[in-house]
């Protein structure tokens, strides 16, 4: 018999086993896949995804205790923790805040609070209002992106998307989108058009904003 074909023969043999090797291995790295701890990413999300939730269960709590002016304080303290306000509040003055002197922006912040604690109430005032987280967002301009659902009974659902920026080890609330539109841009378009109908007076713009919030 031919050499040629009794080294072939023994090539097949010793690959059988070799052969049998693979499924093996397979199961090893899937194994030791598995077995790989979460990554910094992973655990980014999951730190992201319970910071929304407490602000969501401090967002349906404001009106437990039945009271309005608890109601603000609660909201006023979710907007501390939760909230950069002075970035928010510079942002939808615009150009505006370049030319405001000191004072005036002092006094412009503490009206866009009253402001954003008022339009926050309005939102969640309807009973059995809830807030669910419902997942992250790609990054945009370097904020991170989370969206809740609001459910208010006998309404249509609504996505609320959270645009937030790292801060030491938590994050920090800077815009929110409601039905696509940010809400520091229309407060944006808002303040100018006052400004532009009352020629740049700040103490006409914060005489607006005070007013609003009352209601």
């Amino acid at each position: 018999m031919p050499r040629f074909f009794n080294a072939t023969c023994d090539r097949s043999k010793s690959a059988a086993p070799a052969a049998r090797l693979i499924p093996t291995l397979l199961l090893a790295f899937a194994l030791a896949w598995l077995a790989v701890p979460a990554t910094a990413a992973d655990d980014a999300n999951d730190a992201i995804r319970a910071f929304v939730e407490k602000v969501n269960e401090a967002s349906v709590g404001f009106f437990a205790s039945g009271s309005e002016a608890d109601a603000r304080e609660r909201c006023r303290a979710l907007l501390t923790w939760a909230f950069d306000v002075p970035a928010m509040g510079q942002e939808a003055l615009g150009r505006a805040w370049n030319t405001a002197t000191d004072a005036e922006r002092a006094e412009f912040l503490r009206a866009f609070e009253e402001d954003v604690i008022s339009a926050y109430l309005r939102r969640m005032r309807a009973q059995g209002t809830t807030l669910t987280f419902i997942g992250l967002r790609p990054p945009f301009d370097g904020h991170q992106l989370a969206a809740s659902r609001r459910t208010v009974p006998g309404k249509e659902d609504q996505i609320w998307i959270w645009q937030m920026r790292s801060e030491g080890q938590s994050w920090r609330i800077d815009d929110l989108v409601l039905g696509g539109h940010s809400a520091v841009s229309t407060e944006a378009h808002e303040y100018a058009t006052v400004l532009e109908s009352n020629n740049g007076d700040m103490n006409a713009l914060i005489a607006f904003m005070r007013k609003r919030a009352a209601k």
